[in-house]
């Protein structure tokens, strides 16, 4: 009777070396495309932010200016003639705009007081385009304001006042003729730190309802 030699089953040294080279390469493939695929992700979670800052900034300043009025306005301060809207390249106010808009909500009246209310945009030193909201068309020192960053980074912003189809880079407004009016259009652009700019034109209201 013949004994047939049994055959060692398994692998070599070299073929398990081979494996382990093999997966580990896949794993590391495997690792860069998770991260390419978070930081992918990342990337769109950080795009759609910013595309929601800038259509929530553009969403208020296009309401803003569609309900502005031609309504006088008593300065913080108290002190000067009321003026309606003023911004641009002027030394009335250290507001990048000012002026008096309609449509406060107050339902059933329950509070006493006007639909009317005074707005501010502001450019901060640090770069932030501040909508100030005072509750009443003619604040004073302690009136409450309701303060709300709309864009961060910024690094200028341009105004051009439209009226009869001619620009102006300043706007005066007064309460007597014939500086009681208000410009067609307002132009606002934004340029900010990254170098994008963002170029907002809004249709300007009329009178107080």
């Amino acid at each position: 009777m013949t004994h047939q030699a049994s055959s060692q089953s398994g692998f070599t040294l070299t073929e398990t070396l081979v494996a382990l080279f093999i997966l580990s390469i896949l794993a590391v493939a495997g690792g860069n495309l998770l991260l390419r695929a978070t930081q992918a992700g990342k990337q769109v979670r950080d795009r759609e932010a910013v595309i929601r800052t800038l259509d929530i900034a553009q969403a208020f300043i296009r309401d803003d200016l569609e309900a502005m009025v031609a309504r006088g306005s008593i300065p913080e301060d108290g002190f000067g003639e009321p003026v309606s809207l003023v911004g641009g390249r002027t030394n009335q106010t250290d507001a990048l705009l000012r002026f008096v808009r309609n449509g406060w909500i107050n339902p059933n009246r329950v509070i006493p007081r006007s639909g009317l209310q005074t707005i501010r945009y502001e450019l901060t030193e640090d770069g932030e385009l501040v909508r100030a909201a005072y509750l009443r068309p003619d604040p004073t020192p302690n009136t409450n304001v309701a303060r709300r960053v709309l864009l961060d980074h910024v690094e200028t912003v341009d105004l051009v006042f439209w009226r009869n189809g001619q620009p102006s880079a300043y706007w005066e407004g007064r309460i007597a003729p014939p500086d009681n009016v208000l410009p067609d259009l307002i132009d606002m652009r934004i340029a900010l730190e990254d170098g994008r700019v963002l170029t907002i034109s809004g249709l300007v209201g009329g009178l107080p309802s």
